[in-house]
């Protein structure tokens, strides 16, 4: 019969074994912990800058569509300089937010990262400085949408179709995402 030996786990050269496993798992677990934290911290920011985006129209008149093709049915349309916050990207598309909150498609062909605003009153006016004395360029209504030329403080020169004027900040949309 043959005769058995007992090891005792406890003599120093199976205790080192031991740990070295051990570290080996725990370094394991580690970088499988640490690989997760980064995909996703990259899809977070990922989602924040699209999120934050803001485009603007940059053809005369676009289709916002229900989904990410031309034949899906039309939601609304929009002109030049027409704001939209950017919420996702799919093959060709956009889908955006507008001023009001409508989620809308369009195609990203149509669409420029140049800074834009659009009217949030009913009348808002136009005026030759940024001032509220200043005299009085034209009248905006709402909806209305221009390109930004420049902003100060509480103001935003816009412009669109050869107008071009001093707007308060609180009566536009677009400039913040």
């Amino acid at each position: 019969m043959e005769s058995e030996t007992y090891e005792n786990p406890e003599t120093p050269m199976n205790r080192c074994s031991m740990i070295n496993g051990l570290s080996v798992w725990v370094r394991a677990v580690w970088a499988r912990a640490i690989v997760a934290m980064l995909a996703a911290i990259l899809v977070f920011l990922f989602a924040i800058s699209a999120w934050a985006e803001m485009l603007t129209v940059r053809v005369k008149t676009a289709n916002f569509r229900e989904a990410p093709t031309e034949s899906a049915a039309i939601l609304f349309t929009a002109d030049r300089h027409y704001p939209v916050k950017v919420v996702e990207r799919k093959r060709g598309w956009v889908k955006v937010k507008d001023f009001e909150g409508e989620i809308a498609w369009i195609a990203e062909r149509l669409l420029a990262r140049n800074k834009g605003v659009v009217i949030i009153v009913e009348k808002a006016t136009l005026r030759a400085k940024p001032e509220d004395n200043a005299a009085s360029v034209a009248v905006a209504a709402w909806s209305d949408s221009f390109a930004v030329k420049q902003v100060r403080a509480e103001w935003v020169l816009v412009e669109s179709a050869g107008v071009e004027g001093w707007v308060r900040r609180s009566v536009v949309w677009g400039l913040d995402p």
